[in-house]
């Protein structure tokens, strides 16, 4: 039987359902489960975290011996991140759908499963955490008219009982040009001051929040950058996290 992922249900068999029942937003099939249904929340849930980098999040090979890929080399400034998901299909679809078709319903979906992960993997949280979005980059603001990241964080400080602070980060201009121009060793120092924040936060652990974690060097750099402020512990969640293949060096 193929997967209701990719095959849709004859129009003769939607008759009858009941009215409590709504299209799945990925694969359009009727849900009683809430926005996705039951077989794109099994599709889109993410291995162990045991087999998972806890600093990154990268999805580590079963049994893997060796140091993160990635991080492995401690250069990584984050205590710990968690990811709702990975970003391949089917969960790939849900951010395009957020951020490429402006569908911003979506953020409640992508929200859910960003916290349902942390409440399973994530450290516990003081109350006096601030959660704060990864900035956009103007050029990407300005097309969208919206910062993914920051609707996010909104949604998920909410559903954490944690206070946002959605406007206290400044980008320099360079952050764009090193994240599409440099190379991975080449952007992660490019970023170093990438961003300033304008707000103390001494004595205050934070998590930041983002779309889609790829490299980690935007992270990195906004984690040393609300260390430099004051913060004490730097935590991140992100919707997708992307695999070692669809890394970018």
């Amino acid at each position: 039987m193929a997967h209701p992922l990719f095959r849709r249900e004859p129009s003769h068999r939607l008759v009858g359902i009941p009215l409590l029942a709504r299209p799945c937003v990925l694969c359009g099939l009727r849900s009683q489960s809430g926005a996705l249904c039951r077989f794109c929340r099994h599709a889109l849930a993410t291995p162990a975290q045991d087999l998972r980098c806890p600093r990154c999040a990268l999805a580590l090979p079963p049994l893997a011996l060796l140091a993160c890929p990635d991080c492995g080399a401690g250069q990584l400034s984050l205590q710990a991140t968690v990811a709702g998901f990975d970003y391949e299909h089917p969960g790939d679809m849900l951010i395009h759908a957020f951020k490429i078709s402006r569908r911003l319903e979506m953020a409640a979906v992508l929200a859910e499963l960003m916290v349902q992960q942390w409440r399973r993997h994530g450290p516990v949280l003081n109350a006096a955490c601030r959660v704060i979005p990864v900035p956009s980059q103007r050029s990407a603001l300005h097309r969208r008219g919206f910062n993914p990241a920051a609707v996010l964080a909104r949604r998920v400080a909410h559903s954490l009982g944690l206070s946002a602070r959605l406007h206290i980060v400044v980008a320099q201009p360079r952050l764009e040009q090193a994240q599409k121009t440099l190379g991975r060793q080449a952007r992660r120092q490019a970023m170093l001051g990438a961003f300033s924040v304008r707000e103390s936060l001494q004595g205050h652990d934070v998590l930041l929040v983002d779309d889609v974690l790829t490299t980690g060097t935007t992270l990195d750099a906004l984690a040393r950058a609300c260390r430099s402020v004051g913060a004490q512990s730097v935590y991140a969640l992100v919707a997708a996290r992307a695999p070692w293949r669809l890394k970018v060096f």
